[in-house]
């Protein structure tokens, strides 16, 4: 199976309803080209600038100037870390952890176009806020699976893929020590909650661009100077082989397309030679009338 276990990803239940609400273009490519598009995280932060970044609040370790300054609790635990079998003393220990702190966030910065990501809703119901800012009204599909289907749809790929929940959290907290580069990637803030998003990632390993390759590291701004820019063209993402009958439970129409669209899908499904059933939302349908 391509998608990995990981401690980074919380794994929705194999059977849980997954949507993926879509313009009429993107769907008709996953058709014709039997391969599923996933997003560089780079791009993705067109539209959400904190996408993929460290935090909600960017480089909170340089609130903090010296040891003193930072909260007893943090400052306990980087005491404890950076002084073990040393006598090293309280501000080198200090000094010890921003340095390594800048490190991750510079790391996780440059590193974000390493990310590939494909995005779900999940819900047991449709969703008519996702048919309007992801359904292109009027032009809309929505595919609906789940994370089993996921998995098999992908199987013939020789690449590594995760599938795990976004968590959303308040742009106030400060969080450090990320275990992982992944968590990044499936941490968003709360304004995006309405969107209950699973993700699907892949990480290109082959990608990897060492920012800080000039190890220059100043003493007294205490930052790292001379960063190297990654001048490399981006490439906006990736597809992938995928078995679309298995990928996909049933697809719905939008509320808001015109009524020979439905046909006009189960044409082309037909003249491809797929089987998935296709229905019409009925999220607007008129409520029965009392006689």
């Amino acid at each position: 199976m391509p998608i990995r276990e990981h401690p980074s990803f919380e794994r929705p239940p194999i059977s849980s309803r997954l949507w993926r609400y879509t313009d009429l273009p993107k769907f008709l490519d996953l058709l014709t080209s039997r391969r599923l598009w996933l997003t560089n995280a780079e791009v993705l932060a067109s539209e959400d600038p904190y996408e993929g970044l460290p935090g909600p609040i960017q480089f909170p370790h340089r609130t903090w100037r010296n040891i003193e300054e930072v909260p007893e609790v943090l400052r306990v635990q980087i005491l404890k870390k950076y002084s073990r079998g040393s006598d090293a003393s309280p501000e080198a220990c200090f000094r010890a952890w921003l340095q390594i702190e800048e490190q991750v966030c510079i790391m996780r910065h440059f590193g974000r176009r390493e990310y590939f990501v494909n995005c779900w809703h999940a819900s047991e119901y449709e969703s008519l806020a996702m048919w309007k800012i992801y359904g292109s009204p009027g032009a809309g599909v929505a595919v609906v699976s789940n994370g089993g289907r996921l998995g098999e749809a992908l199987a013939t790929n020789s690449e590594d893929f995760h599938l795990g929940k976004v968590r959303y959290e308040n742009p106030d907290i400060l969080e450090f020590g990320m275990s992982n580069l992944f968590d990044s990637l499936l941490v968003k803030r709360e304004s995006y909650s309405y969107e209950k998003e699973v993700r699907l990632v892949y990480w290109d390993t082959g990608v990897f661009h060492d920012a800080l390759a000039n190890d220059a590291w100043n003493e007294l701004t205490m930052r790292f100077d001379d960063l190297v820019e990654d001048q490399r063209t981006l490439t906006p993402g990736y597809s992938f082989q995928c078995d679309v009958d298995v990928l996909i439970e049933r697809l719905i129409v939008s509320p808001f397309a015109p009524s020979w669209y439905l046909s006009m899908i189960e044409r082309l499904r037909d003249q491809l030679g797929l089987r998935f059933p296709v229905t019409a939302s009925k999220l607007l349908a008129p409520p029965p009338k009392i006689s």
